[in-house]
């Protein structure tokens, strides 16, 4: 196996890893204009120190490897990093890498690559003095059964949790700096006292999967003329800081899910306000 940074011209490695051919092709489909914000977000970030990670095979003769190939290589999986004054998550600190994404192909887990793309990372982050992740306690997007980003993992590698804010946590490890980063916590609005639902949906372009949170939601909030839904992008680091989120939903003023959403995981309190408005 192999890691290798890439640079802006081989990014159709990322994005044959992005967009995971073990999803359905509607899914596919929908995440393709998303992939063309995110090619776009990583050009501007790479100005700014982002680096792309991947970790490399070459094919062998089994199908799956000849169906994964990009170039005559088969991408198993990708680490994302960026000095953390311009991460993409409510996060602040100095002296550090922050991770904003780590992902391995399903066919490739337990396999020790998310473990080598990790090696490879801490000896980067070195001369910087420090790495940092934002990671998720039990928690389980989408309502699938797949942990991201899970705190279990990172802590193999040294990395401690330094702040808490409900299943997210702010792990860090210390390389020789010894400035643990701080959470920039969510911020809440007064309630409206209208006779409507205002639903704020969070997204930014560092993950293609941002279009099938905003259409899941934006497709089913069309059942509920009640709703005033509105989308945010978080690409500009301002905004991020402004909500205290990078992508979510936010109902009324308040913060509900602080990571991707779906709609069944909001439609619970849209009904519960609902009922109380009636």
């Amino acid at each position: 196996m192999k890691i290798e940074n890439i640079t802006d011209e081989k990014l159709d490695y990322v994005s044959a890893l992005c967009l995971d051919p073990g999803v359905s092709q509607r899914r596919r489909e929908a995440m393709r204009d998303a992939m063309a914000d995110r090619i776009r977000w990583i050009g501007k970030m790479m100005r700014n120190g982002l680096e792309i990670s991947v970790a490399f095979e070459k094919p062998r003769r089994e199908k799956l490897d000849s169906l994964l190939a990009v170039h005559g290589r088969v991408p198993k999986g990708l680490l994302e990093s960026v000095p953390i004054e311009f991460a993409p998550e409510p996060v602040k600190g100095e002296s550090q890498l922050f991770i904003d994404c780590i992902w391995v192909l399903p066919p490739f887990w337990h396999k020790g690559v998310a473990k080598c793309l990790m090696k490879s990372f801490i000896e980067r982050a070195r001369p910087f003095g420090g790495a940092s992740v934002l990671a998720y306690d039990g928690d389980r997007w989408f309502d699938y059964s797949l942990k991201y980003m899970p705190v279990s993992f990172f802590n193999k590698f040294g990395f401690e949790e330094v702040a808490r804010d409900g299943s997210r946590i702010l792990l860090f490890l210390d390389l020789g700096a010894g400035k643990p980063p701080k959470f920039i916590y969510p911020r809440t609005e007064p309630l409206r006292k209208e006779e409507k639902i205002f639903l704020d949906v969070l997204y930014n372009s560092q993950c293609p999967w941002y279009k099938w949170m905003v259409d899941d939601i934006l497709r089913n909030t069309r059942k509920y003329p009640q709703i005033a839904l509105n989308t945010v992008s978080t690409d500009d680091r301002k905004i991020i800081e402004e909500f205290g989120m990078s992508r979510g939903v936010r109902i009324n003023g308040n913060p509900v899910i602080c990571r991707m959403a779906s709609w069944k995981q909001v439609k619970t309190e849209v009904e519960r306000i609902l009922k109380e408005l009636h």
